[in-house]
């Protein structure tokens, strides 16, 4: 089943599910899901001027868009057909649903089960300044009280990021979408999947974020995660204003609409009114519940690298490379088919190259370091360049590859999307894949592991 229209290929939810999916069918996962025809269109495009790749990026985000009147028409069960067709065993001895996040699809890979996302990304046309941060609060009001009416199982997060994702906005609005019941195909792939007496794994990241109200179940959100704390993007700082005046903006600050309130994060955050659902669901059906718990969606990063590293070395010879993957960047099915250690970060912001530094000084023991980048088209505020991370990992004497990355065209190098996972391919042959983990020795490892890490896993 393609992806729905109104979905975007480039979203969290869509590009982990896939990854995930490819891991567990055991097929190797390429050029993001891309045919081969648009992998070859993006890797041509290294050879034009960065002006010319951004302007190509920044439009073919915008090819993915609906227009604002068509919101309504959004139909949450289409995705969840979607994704529940992206997988296809029985028999699984527990599901995950909840919060997108890169580690845990690996942690689901290592385990032989699937990843059900709460939230998935809705791109809505428009043109405009990527500084006007009020320009599109009222963008698709009457359209999103139409959606709103016709599906109360949904909460939308309307998020405007000017730093990050500087060359979409210019072209689309991001409406997040959050289910806060299980749909109809939700329930019956649970149904069909999970073995009797299986667990339901609620993926809870407990992010909140600056918010104006918009109504009931309708929020704006001021900026994203990334390279700058929520508060930069409300107050500003020295980095916003030295940001601004690179990209001559004019302007010294964002002037956001007045935050009413702190909710859960539009694209990483899970939505507890979920649960509620997922309980009498649970209950009705016999099925046993557990929570993992994440203060952030980086904490579980190094907890499943650690988790790895010590099944692998159960199994084996310890692992010696480490495979460090940002955003949808990912292939977990060549990680477990190569016997290398995943440590999944958000994106290549300064926060996250801190974290990996401070992993590597505590793993000493890796002498080959595989890095997948994230282009995502602009030096933004927070941003660490390709070469610093070549430089972390060459400071602990360890050998390092960027996966088809040319680090003095990133981060507009987009030929990286395309290429990545063949990269990976070229480094290291599959072989042959490990039995799962088993779900309790799964939930050992998490505890053991994430309790000085802001992760827990607590069973009902």
């Amino acid at each position: 089943m393609s992806t729905p229209s109104f979905v975007a290929d480039f979203d969290s939810a869509t590009g982990l599910v896939r990854s995930l999916g490819s891991a567990l069918r055991r097929e190797p996962y390429l050029r993001l899901g891309r045919s081969r025809l648009m992998a070859g269109a993006v890797h041509a495009t290294r050879t034009l001027p960065e002006r010319t790749r951004s302007a190509i990026f920044s439009r073919a985000g915008a090819g993915e868009a609906i227009a604002p009147d068509a919101l309504p028409a959004v139909e949450p069960e289409a995705f969840c057909r979607w994704v529940t067709d992206q997988y296809d065993r029985g028999g699984a001895p527990a599901v995950a649903i909840g919060s997108s996040n890169g580690a845990v699809t690996h942690l689901c890979a290592a385990m032989g089960i699937p990843w059900l996302p709460q939230t998935f990304l809705v791109p809505v046309r428009r043109r405009a300044n990527p500084d006007d941060c009020i320009g599109d609060v009222r963008l698709a009001d009457a359209a999103c009280e139409a959606l709103l009416a016709a599906h109360p199982e949904l909460a939308i997060h309307q998020m405007h990021d000017p730093n990050q994702d500087r060359l979409m906005v210019r072209h689309i609005a991001y409406f997040r979408m959050k289910m806060r019941a299980l749909t109809r195909a939700y329930r019956q792939f649970l149904l069909r999947t999970l073995a009797p007496g299986g667990t339901i794994l609620v993926v809870d990241t407990d992010l909140h974020w600056p918010v104006t109200r918009r109504g009931p179940r309708h929020v704006y959100q001021q900026g994203a995660v990334g390279g700058l704390t929520p508060e930069e993007y409300v107050v500003g700082s020295p980095r916003v204003d030295r940001f601004l005046s690179e990209q001559r903006a004019g302007i010294h600050e964002w002037h956001f609409p007045p935050v009413t309130e702190w909710v859960t994060e539009a694209e990483w955050g899970y939505e507890s009114a979920l649960t509620a659902d997922i309980r009498a669901f649970a209950t009705q059906h016999g099925y046993r519940i557990a929570h993992l718990r994440l203060d952030s969606p980086d904490s579980m990063g190094p907890v499943v690298a650690d988790l790895y590293r010590d099944w692998y070395a159960t199994t084996g010879p310890p692992s010696a490379r480490l495979l460090v993957e940002t955003f949808i960047c990912t292939e977990p099915g060549w990680a477990l088919a190569t016997r290398t250690v995943p440590l999944w970060l958000t994106f290549a912001t300064e926060p996250a190259l801190d974290g990996f530094s401070h992993y590597l000084s505590e793993n000493p023991a890796f002498n080959e370091i595989a890095i997948t980048l994230f282009a995502h088209g602009v030096r933004s505020a927070g941003y660490a360049a390709a070469d610093r991370w070549l430089e972390a990992a060459r400071q602990h004497g360890m050998q390092v590859t960027l996966a088809d990355v040319d680090p003095q065209k990133w981060p507009s190098d987009f030929a990286t999307l395309a290429r990545y996972a063949d990269a990976l391919h070229e480094l290291a042959p599959r072989g042959g894949y490990p039995e799962p983990l088993s779900v309790a020795d799964a939930a050992v490892e998490v505890t053991r592991l994430g309790s000085t890490r802001g992760v827990e896993w607590v069973t009902e």
